[in-house]
C-alpha cells in the first residue's frame, strides 16, 4: 500500500460564544472555529482522515501551506510505517533540531490520517490497535451535567481570587474547581495565591509557573498546598520526561499536536503512568475528527481518569457523520468504528468550507478592545 496524495480543506464553523485567549491570540475564541481537514488516499482505495489546527496568526492558509510543503516526503510512502514518516518529516523540516513544538500542530493532521489509514485497514478502533479500551467513555468539561469547573487567573492577584472564590460560591462544595494561570506567576507569587486559595477545594492549579524551569516547580510543590497541573512543562515527549524527573507536577496534560504526534502523547501518557501520574488532554479548539482522536487516546491509557479540556460543546455544527457527538452529563462516547471511528460528512464539509471562503478567508482575525487585557496581561510572569 502507497499514499497517492494529500487533500486539505478548510473549514470554519460558528461559534456559540466567545471566549478569551489566556496568551492574546487575535480571533481565537471570537470568531468562527477554523480547521485543516486532511485526507490522505491510497492506492487500495483506502483514505484516512485527520484535522490540523489554525495557529499562526489566524491565518489557515499558513497551516495548509505547511501541509503542502512536506506532501512531497509522504506520496509514495507505506501510510503504515507512521513512526518512519514521522520521524522523516521532524528530520526534513528541522523539528529534530529545533524541536516539535514550533510547526508540529500543522503536520498532526498528516499523523492522524495515517493511524486512521491503519486503523481502517485493520478494521478496527485505534484504541483496540493501541491495547484495548480502559473505558468506553471519557469525561470533559461540558456545559451540563459539569464535574469540573475550569478557571483562567494570572490576572490581578486580587482579582484572581474574588472570582475563585465567586465560582465557589455559585457552585456549591460539590464540582471541582481546576485554574490555569498559563506560567502567569513568579514562584513567589504562585505560592502566596496557592496558600490564599487553599480551602477552597482546588483540583489542580495548572501551569502556575514558566515552563523552562522544572526544579522551580518542585520547590513550588514541595510548599504548595494545591496539587500541580503541567501544561505548557509537557507540551513535548522531553518536557513531559523532565518535570516527572524533577517532581514538579502531580498530574501532566498532554497534546498530540504539539507532542511528538500520537506516539509522543502516547509515549508521555505511559511514562507518567510508570510515575504514578494522572494525564488529561488540551484543547486547541478541533472539530469531531480531531475530538474523536482524544477520545481514542482516553480510552486505550488508563491513567486518563480527569476530566480533560474541550472547546466542542462550543460548536454550532460539525464536519462528521451524524453531526455533532452528543454529551451525556460530561461524558463522550469512544467511538468504537475503524480508525478514528468518524467519517466526513460531505455535505458538512461543503458547507463550512463555503462559509470559510465567504466569511472568514481574507479577513484580519476580529481583535479585542481591551488595554489590560492587550498589555499588562502580558507582563508575565507576575510578582
Amino acid at each position: 500500500m502507497r499514499v497517492t496524495r494529500i487533500r486539505q480543506t478548510i473549514v470554519a464553523i460558528p461559534q456559540r460564544r466567545a471566549y478569551r485567549s489566556s496568551w492574546r491570540r487575535s480571533g481565537h475564541g471570537t470568531t468562527a472555529l477554523q480547521s485543516v481537514l486532511v485526507e490522505i488516499d491510497t492506492d487500495e482505495g483506502i483514505t484516512g482522515i485527520g484535522e490540523s489546527p489554525v495557529v499562526w496568526a489566524g491565518q489557515a492558509d499558513v497551516t495548509r501551506a505547511l501541509i503542502a510543503g512536506v506532501e512531497h516526503l509522504v506520496v509514495g510512502a507505506d501510510p503504515l510505517e507512521t513512526d518512519i514518516i514521522r520521524r522523516r518529516l521532524y528530520a526534513e523540516t528541522g523539528m529534530a533540531h529545533l524541536g516539535t513544538q514550533g510547526i508540529s500542530w500543522a503536520l498532526s493532521g498528516i499523523d492522524t490520517a495515517l493511524w486512521d489509514i491503519v486503523g481502517r485497514v485493520a478494521g478496527q478502533p485505534l484504541h483496540r490497535l493501541w491495547g484495548g479500551a480502559w473505558r468506553d467513555r471519557s469525561a470533559f468539561y461540558a456545559e451540563r451535567g459539569f464535574r469540573t469547573m475550569y478557571l483562567k487567573v494570572g490576572f490581578a492577584p486580587e482579582l484572581d481570587e474574588a472570582r475563585v472564590r465567586a465560582v465557589r460560591a455559585a457552585i456549591g462544595d460539590g464540582p471541582r474547581i481546576r485554574i490555569d494561570a498559563n506560567a502567569a506567576w513568579s514562584p513567589a507569587l504562585a505560592l502566596r495565591m496557592l496558600q490564599r486559595l487553599d480551602g477552597l477545594g482546588l483540583e489542580y492549579a495548572e501551569q502556575p509557573l514558566p515552563a523552562g524551569d522544572p526544579a522551580e516547580m518542585a520547590r513550588l510543590r514541595a510548599r504548595s498546598p494545591v496539587p500541580l497541573l503541567a501544561h505548557e512543562s509537557s507540551l513535548s515527549l522531553e518536557g513531559s520526561l523532565s518535570i516527572i524527573r524533577a517532581g514538579g507536577a502531580d498530574a501532566l496534560q498532554l497534546d498530540p499536536r504539539f507532542d511528538s504526534g500520537i506516539a509522543g502523547a502516547r509515549t508521555a501518557a505511559q511514562v507518567a503512568e510508570a510515575a504514578g501520574l494522572p494525564v488529561v488532554t488540551h484543547t486547541f479548539g478541533e472539530t469531531g475528527v480531531g475530538t474523536a482522536l482524544m477520545l481514542q487516546l482516553h480510552a486505550a491509557h488508563r491513567n486518563f481518569v480527569l476530566d480533560n479540556q474541550t472547546y466542542y460543546p462550543n460548536l454550532t455544527d460539525d464536519v462528521i457523520l451524524g453531526g455533532p457527538l452528543e454529551f451525556d452529563g460530561p461524558f463522550l462516547a469512544v467511538p468504537t468504528g475503524p480508525g478514528l471511528g468518524v467519517d466526513l460528512d460531505r455535505e458538512r464539509v461543503s458547507h463550512w468550507a463555503a462559509y470559510y471562503e465567504s466569511e472568514v478567508a481574507g479577513r484580519a482575525p476580529q481583535e479585542l478592545d481591551d488595554r489590560y487585557y492587550d498589555r499588562d496581561y502580558l507582563i508575565r510572569p507576575h510578582i
